[in-house]
């Protein structure tokens, strides 16, 4: 049996983690607040299909500092089983979860070089929260966004 989605490529088109120079060691904030948000998009010359993810980590104000400002950008390149029956739900889910655990190590490698304790996203679900129940269909969404917590 073939695997519905076969990841053909992905990369960081665009990384920014900065380190807060007032932030002070030892006192790690006790959630970090993650948003992140996922875009496909199908190539209508065959059947690539590109998954965006987008993950920002910033601080509420000067009162919530954390240790890294985090805004990255991970674009997969993905081919799908042309008998799979919702494509876009796949990589909304699998797509994004692929991109999502590369961003962790990526972020872990570059962060354990910093001044302060490497940063690790936390473990979160692309499945979505509540299935739409209504027989009425409602326009798709391109992009999703979700928010998420890391604990310390």
């Amino acid at each position: 049996m073939n695997p519905p989605l076969i990841v053909k490529e992905y990369f960081f088109p665009f990384v920014q983690v900065s380190a807060d120079p007032e932030h002070v060691g030892g006192k790690e904030p006790s959630s970090i607040d993650f948003e992140t948000k996922v875009a496909v998009d199908k190539d209508p010359e065959d059947d690539t299909y590109q998954v965006t993810l987008e993950i920002t980590a910033m601080p509420e104000d000067e009162t919530k500092r954390i240790p890294y400002a985090i805004h990255l950008i991970a674009v997969g390149m993905f081919s799908v089983d042309k008998n799979w029956p919702d494509p876009e739900k796949l990589l909304r889910v699998n797509g994004a979860s692929i991109l999502y655990s590369s961003a962790r190590e990526f972020l872990i490698t570059v962060t354990s070089r910093g001044p302060w304790a490497p940063m690790i996203l936390p473990t979160i679900s692309f499945l979505p929260v509540e299935e739409n129940k209504s027989k009425e269909s409602k326009p798709k969404k391109k992009q999703t966004t979700k928010k998420t917590k890391s604990t310390t």
